[in-house]
C-alpha cells in the first residue's frame, strides 16, 4: 500500500506543471462562467416565476453544459498524461521503478480518477459561485432566498461519473496502444460527434458508450426517469472488461 501511495502522489505531483492540471481548472469554470455571462445581458429573461427556486434551472443549464464537455475532458485528460510519458521517453525509467507493474497501472488509474472528481468538483463548486455572484448582481434573480437542491446536485454527478466510466476505461486501453496523442483525440472526437447524432436515445446509443452522458440531458431525478438509466450498468460492464483490456496490454511490451 505505502509503494501505490507514494507511486500515486509522484504522478499527481508530475501533473503540477503540466496543461492536464490547469485544463481541469480551467474546463470546470468554462461553464459557470458562460452562465454568468448569459444570465446578466439575459437576466430578464431568468426572473424566476413566484416560488419557483431559480437554483434549478442554473444547475440544469450547467449539467447540459458538462454532458457535453466532460468526454472531451476526460479524453484530452488522459491522453496528456500519457503524452508525458511517450513525450519524455519515459516509460523506461517509469517501468525500472522498484515497483510492479500492477503498482504502476493502478496508480496512474487513480490519478485518472482523481483528476476527473475534482474535475468535476470543482464544477459543483463554480457553479455555485456563479448562481452567488448573479444573486449579488441581479438581485431580482432570488438566487439569494433560495438554496440549491443538494440531493439533485449530487445524485447528478454521481450518475455522470458513472456514465463516463465507459469513456475512461477506452481512452486508459487506448493510452498503451497508442503513442501519439493525436489519433486518440480523433478517435474520441468522432465517437462524441458520433453520440451526438445519434442524440443519446434509444437504439445502438444504449451500447455505444461515447453516448452515455448525454442520456442525461436535461436530468430529472424522477423515479420515472431513473428507471431509464440502464445504461449505467453498461457503462460500468464496459469499463471492467476495458479496465482488464488495459492491464494485460500494460503487461504486454508495448511501444514506448
Amino acid at each position: 500500500m505505502k509503494d501505490l501511495t507514494d507511486f500515486y502522489l509522484t504522478e499527481l505531483i508530475k501533473l503540477r506543471r503540466t496543461f492536464a492540471f490547469w485544463l481541469t481548472i480551467i474546463g470546470a469554470a468554462i461553464i459557470p462562467l458562460m452562465l454568468i455571462i448569459t444570465y446578466i445581458y439575459n437576466w430578464q429573461m431568468f426572473v424566476p416565476a413566484a416560488g419557483m427556486n431559480p437554483w434549478s434551472e442554473l444547475f440544469t443549464r450547467a449539467f447540459n453544459g458538462i454532458i457535453l464537455f466532460m468526454p472531451l475532458y476526460i479524453i484530452l485528460l488522459i491522453g496528456l498524461i500519457f503524452n508525458i510519458e511517450y513525450k519524455a521517453n519515459a516509460w523506461k525509467h517509469v517501468l525500472v521503478l522498484p515497483v510492479s507493474r500492477e503498482i504502476i497501472f493502478a496508480g496512474k488509474y487513480l490519478v485518472v480518477f482523481t483528476m476527473v472528481f475534482a474535475f468535476m468538483a470543482l464544477f459543483i463548486l463554480f457553479t455555485f459561485v456563479a448562481g452567488e455572484i448573479l444573486g449579488i448582481c441581479k438581485p431580482e434573480l432570488n438566487f439569494g432566498i433560495h438554496l440549491p437542491e443538494f440531493f439533485t446536485v449530487l445524485d447528478f454527478s454521481i450518475k455522470v461519473e458513472t456514465a463516463v466510466l465507459a469513456i475512461i476505461s477506452i481512452h486508459f486501453w487506448l493510452g498503451f496502444k497508442a503513442r501519439n496523442l493525436i489519433s486518440a483525440l480523433g478517435i474520441g472526437l468522432a465517437g462524441i460527434a458520433l453520440a451526438v447524432l445519434m442524440n443519446g436515445k434509444g437504439g445502438y446509443a444504449d451500447f455505444f458508450p461515447y453516448a452515455y452522458s448525454i442520456m442525461l440531458l436535461n436530468y430529472n431525478p424522477s423515479p420515472d426517469h431513473a428507471n431509464s438509466e440502464r445504461f449505467l450498468l453498461v457503462s460500468m460492464a464496459y469499463f471492467l472488461i476495458f479496465s482488464v483490456l488495459a492491464f494485460f496490454q500494460f503487461r504486454r511490451p508495448f511501444k514506448r
